[in-house]
């Protein structure tokens, strides 16, 4: 059990990486993000007032102006975009249930989809209790990630311990959270669970060289989606102003393509079902098949998204 628990140490040329997200979500955290652009404007502010929902009470109010499309939805692309999560994640547990995909890959498709509908009442009426709907489900569907993430043969002999770490790690966080209310301690939290998912990446892709083609494919989408999803969350909390600036500059219909924020949820929501695919493809390789078995599903010209299939289905 020793040189098993050994395995899963990150290999040296790992830990600058990991390091260095580690550092980028502790400084990101630790910028004030209770509002994107300090005190709102007075239209702004009149504008919650006469809103369905009333005056903002969650403790993150992002860079879109709230109430400017519909009285009823608050921060419009940031709600809209969030049909990303829910579709990809009801994509990937569809053809779970087709190809009769073991069910820790099931509840890892239903994790992305309840963080979706978590941020689409989180960003529709920016309350306090939609923003817990949002960001515990992100620790929480974190967790179950990194439950999916380490060999088989880890899980059998250390199944009880690695489900006792994860639960663990959604356990303290989320009572930490609701007692601090310490925006700063959910981002880093987040991070960190982050890190842990791309160490589990690479050391999952190293296990099977014959497959590295194809898995690489796969994970390099989902990196490339997700990590350009965090430079433009960064962007769109450290440039707000211009940003708004811009907007009233441009005009309809650019103005609407530079809410960053809403990008994000796109990217994270690739860069999160591609890790999914992954790990099932991974387990394949697992169970005996020399190549994983992925197609890919075209949703616009140019576009596509991959899944796991099996022959005998």
């Amino acid at each position: 059990s020793s040189s098993s628990s050994s395995s899963l140490l990150p290999p040296p040329h790992l830990l600058p990486l990991i390091l260095l997200l580690a550092m980028e979500a502790a400084t990101e955290a630790l910028k004030p993000l209770w509002r994107a652009i300090g005190s709102p404007p007075s239209q702004e502010l009149e504008a919650e007032r006469r809103s369905f929902w009333g005056a903002v009470t969650a403790m993150l109010d992002w860079c879109e102006e709230n109430y400017v499309i519909s009285s009823v939805i608050a921060e419009f692309w940031n709600t809209l975009s969030n049909a990303a999560l829910v579709g990809l994640g009801w994509y990937g547990l569809a053809q779970c249930n087709k190809y009769g995909m073991e069910t820790r890959f099931k509840l890892c498709y239903i994790g992305l989809m309840v963080v979706g509908l978590g941020s689409t009442a989180f960003h529709c009426t920016l309350l306090y209790w939609a923003q817990m709907l949002d960001e515990l489900p992100m620790i929480w569907a974190t967790s179950m990630f990194l439950y999916v993430s380490p060999s088989e043969e880890f899980r059998k002999k250390h199944n009880v311990l690695w489900i006792g770490v994860v639960t663990a790690f959604s356990v303290v966080i989320t009572a930490v959270y609701l007692y601090n209310k310490s925006v700063a301690f959910h981002e880093m939290s987040y991070g960190f669970g982050v890190a842990g998912l791309v160490y589990f990446s690479f050391y999952n892709l190293k296990r099977f060289p014959q497959a590295h083609s194809e898995l690489w494919t796969v994970l390099k989408m989902g990196l490339i989606c997700y990590f350009s999803a965090v430079v433009l969350w960064t962007i769109d909390n450290s440039f707000c102003e211009t940003l708004r600036s811009f907007r009233k500059n441009v005009g309809w219909p650019f103005e609407h393509l530079t809410q960053l924020h809403a990008w994000w949820h796109l990217g994270t929501g690739i860069g999160t079902y591609n890790y999914i695919v992954f790990c099932t493809a991974v387990r394949q390789l697992e169970q005996g098949d020399i190549r994983p078995r992925i197609r890919w599903k075209s949703l616009v010209p140019g576009v596509a998204i991959p899944y796991v299939f099996r022959r005998s289905v």
